[in-house]
């Protein structure tokens, strides 16, 4: 089994006098941007751009198999969920695994990681696991 690692770890500040870090104004449960981090480039010029930091909450303990892309898979990552899992919808799984943020690029001889089983998924405590309505942070009326 590979753990995948657990990126909820605290932000990093880059000592760069461009850039300046705000926190996003938390309105108790009623934002969904509450806790995350407002990187700001430029904060005193009119041209200033703010962002979010955002956090990828998920973790894995699925066991995976290793893949070595052939030429005729590059940029194809549907093809390979398709061989290994059994439908191309299931690319994104894949490229989830694999810190793929566009969701295509790979390349000849890139070695990826793929879970040996997609149901896996679903199991408690992994990335689709089922929530119940009461442990949903809703908050309060």
């Amino acid at each position: 089994m590979m753990q995948i690692r657990d990126l909820t770890l605290p932000y990093s500040t880059i000592p760069h006098e461009g850039i300046a870090y705000s926190v996003c104004v938390d309105y108790n449960h009623i934002s969904r941007y509450r806790n995350l981090r407002q990187v700001v480039h430029l904060p005193n010029s009119s041209d200033r751009y703010i962002t979010l930091e955002t956090v990828n909450p998920f973790s894995s303990n699925l066991e995976v198999q290793y893949h070595e892309v052939t030429l005729q898979e590059e940029n194809r990552l549907d093809l390979i969920a398709n061989k290994y899992l059994g439908s191309a919808t299931y690319s994104w799984v894949i490229a989830y695994f694999n810190e793929i943020e566009d969701g295509y690029t790979v390349r000849e001889g890139q070695i990826i990681i793929i879970p040996k089983n997609i149901t896996s998924l679903l199991s408690k405590g992994e990335i689709l696991a089922p929530v119940t309505a009461l442990k949903l942070n809703l908050g309060e009326e």
